[in-house]
């Protein structure tokens, strides 16, 4: 039944590809820093995606997620586009705070690693954001109440296969 309701939202996700965007202010949802913790395994429902790739990083990009620990449904807002589609449809990710050590070094400007300022960045706090991107055709999915978080998703690379 899960695996029929994940794919028909991954369904909906593809074909919102070519819509318009809108945004909504952040207060619409309901931040709750604890409803996930770092490096917590995830399964993607729905992605509002984004309607480019947000170099400068000016608004979120929303995804609904289930935590495989406990079983709850989460906003995960997010500013990297990962051009996440179909064939991510059955992978499980991990969630990595935006704040984390791993999440400012995803989110440095810099090429190489050796030139991330551990000392500096570990001070340092995420840009404020106030839009989360839309896609008015589906708010039915994107319009809720759950719990949400700020921070990034990513392949669990440390993970043994």
């Amino acid at each position: 039944m899960k695996s029929n309701l994940v794919t028909a939202l991954f369904a909906l996700l593809i074909l919102s590809c070519n819509s318009k965007y809108e945004y909504w202010d952040i207060s619409e949802f309901n931040l709750q820093e604890t409803a996930l913790k770092n490096r917590e395994e995830i399964k993607l429902l729905y992605t509002s995606r984004a309607p480019d790739k947000n170099k400068d990083r000016e608004y979120y990009i929303h995804l609904v997620a289930v935590s495989l620990e406990t079983g709850d449904t989460i906003n995960i807002l997010t500013t990297v586009n990962n051009g996440i589609g179909e064939k991510d449809k059955n992978k499980a990710f991990i969630f990595l705070d935006e704040n984390s050590l791993e999440g400012k070094i995803i989110l440095s400007d810099t090429d190489n690693i050796e030139e991330f300022d551990f000392e500096k960045e570990s001070k340092t706090e995420a840009k404020k954001i106030n839009k989360v991107a839309r896609d008015p055709n589906f708010d039915a999915i994107a319009e809720n109440k759950y719990p949400t978080v700020i921070g990034i998703i990513a392949e669990d690379v440390t993970k043994e296969e």
